[in-house]
């Protein structure tokens, strides 16, 4: 007998529990921490936890079908580097996904018909374009940073330079050329130096420089923060090949909520994608280490999975009962040391207009049985532990945003041992170091090379000095 393919329904669980095996696989070890991974697989889930559980709920197999595929088609949309995710990981998995169609990346324009900039790949042209548009010159470095993700270095620099093209005042905010260096092979940098930036790209790569510092990379993309881009020479340029609004057919929405998801199954997905959140919170780098990934991806392992299987069962009340068991399962799974975390997100479910009062109920029942205190307390983390291993290393100038005035600040991702004397087959944890007040950073490439002894003065839980690995990394804040 010829082998049935998996369906779309079970792809599309297998998605969520191959996403928590990378998730847990890139942050079990503070030395290996990917956080772009992590943001960027917890970001999938924003729009499609919802979707999911509204097809593990569909009354069929074929309307679960017919929900799994449109959710998949609208998951793919988001970009090439999304639906190529998605086709490798249900491979990994065992599942074959059905064709989905390659979005095309063309540029967008907003409500009022003007064209939109977007993220676009650092080429030799598009360098040239960024001279001729912006007086590069005169420009800042507002934002520098390195990064390892995983094995590889990664940098961001954000410049804010002036126009060389009439916008029709002079009162208004200079742009901001956000950069992103992928495989970086050398970094340079010193706060002090104000030299013109200049942004070099060829086949052998990028070159951002600074006066004597620069970053250079294998490849790049960069966006143009500008509301006024339109008006730029790329802009006019996107202008006449974008088409009008209306002309390209619209994205459907998204199956956040579909109406039948209530009760414990809409409990057990706002507690699910509020986790993704808490995931997603490594987008800002003063976060990273904050929350224990890992151990929650072990909480939620095989999710997906367990979803399509309690939405399987017939009828509402067999059905209602397999969700919260399913909660409940997950709430044993993450014991008194980790359901701090879960109770952030199930305390909400229960205000929800969807949920019935029997449901509302259980979880009052179930809110009972909570530990008095979930949260374990940590050592402080501005101790100074005896080795580090850099993992980011972050610079904001001083600027004003909003007509808010904010003073240099760094921000340092460090990878220490879990304690005083841990076995070196040990994983290692993350760290959190924040400078306000910066007066001198300085970096070299040097500083992510294995872990260092780092020195450093912290009085009254303020960091006013860190060096690393004989000064590749210097950082010292300008006291008031």
């Amino acid at each position: 007998m010829k082998r049935r393919e998996p369906g779309a329904a079970a792809a599309f669980g297998a998605l969520l529990d191959r996403s928590m095996v990378q998730i847990e696989a890139v942050a079990a070890d503070g030395r290996k921490f990917d956080r772009e991974a992590v943001r960027w697989i917890s970001d999938v889930w924003d729009n499609n936890t919802f979707a999911l559980f509204g097809v593990a709920v569909a009354s069929t197999r074929g309307g679960r079908e017919r929900r799994a595929r449109a959710a998949l088609t609208w998951m793919a949309g988001f970009g090439a580097e999304r639906r190529a995710w998605m086709v490798r990981s249900a491979g990994l998995t065992g599942h074959r996904l059905e064709p989905l169609p390659t979005p095309e990346a063309v540029p967008g324009r907003d409500y009022r018909g003007v064209v939109r900039p977007r993220r676009v790949p650092l080429t030799a042209d598009l360098a040239a374009g960024l001279a001729a548009d912006y007086d590069l010159t005169g420009a800042q470095v507002r934002t520098f940073q390195v990064e390892r993700a995983g094995d590889r270095l990664v940098g961001f620099v954000e410049v804010v330079a002036g126009r060389r093209f009439p916008v029709g005042s002079d009162d208004v905010d200079p742009a901001e050329l956000e950069m992103w260096l992928d495989d970086v092979t050398e970094a340079r940098f010193d706060s002090g130096d104000r030299s013109p930036v200049t942004v070099c790209a060829g086949p052998d790569g990028i070159v951002v420089g600074f006066g004597d510092g620069l970053i250079g990379a294998k490849s790049g993309s960069v966006y143009c923060d500008d509301s006024y881009w339109h008006l730029s020479g790329a802009g006019l340029t996107a202008d006449r090949r974008t088409p009008p609004n209306g002309e390209h057919p619209a994205r459907p929405a998204p199956l956040r909520r579909p109406e039948p998801l209530d009760g414990a199954a809409l409990a057990a997905a706002m507690l699910l994608r509020g986790i993704m959140w808490e995931f997603r919170m490594v987008r800002y780098v003063g976060e990273v280490g904050a929350v224990p990934i890992a151990p929650l991806c072990r909480v939620f392992a095989g999710a997906g999975t367990q979803i399509l299987a309690a939405g399987r069962r017939s009828g509402a009340e067999r059905r209602e009962e397999a969700f919260r068991r399913l909660v409940e399962e997950w709430l044993d799974r993450a014991g008194p040391a980790l359901q701090h975390w879960l109770w952030r997100w199930l305390g909400g479910p229960a205000d929800d207009p969807h949920i019935g009062e029997s449901t509302r109920s259980w979880l009052a029942a179930l809110a009972q049985q909570r530990p008095r205190s979930s949260r374990q307390g940590g050592e402080s983390s501005l101790e100074l532990p005896s080795q580090a291993e850099l993992r980011l290393a972050s610079y904001t100038a001083a600027h004003t945003r909003f007509g808010q005035e904010r003073g240099a600040s760094s921000v340092l991702n460090l990878a220490v041992p879990l304690h005083a004397g841990a076995a070196r087959d040990e994983p290692w944890k993350l760290r959190t170091l924040k400078i306000g007040n910066t007066g001198r950073f300085r970096l070299h490439a040097t500083a992510f090379d294995g872990p260092h002894r780092p020195q450093a003065i912290i009085e009254q839980d303020v960091v006013h000095s860190f060096t690393l690995h004989e000064e590749a990394l210097t950082v010292r804040r300008t006291d008031e």
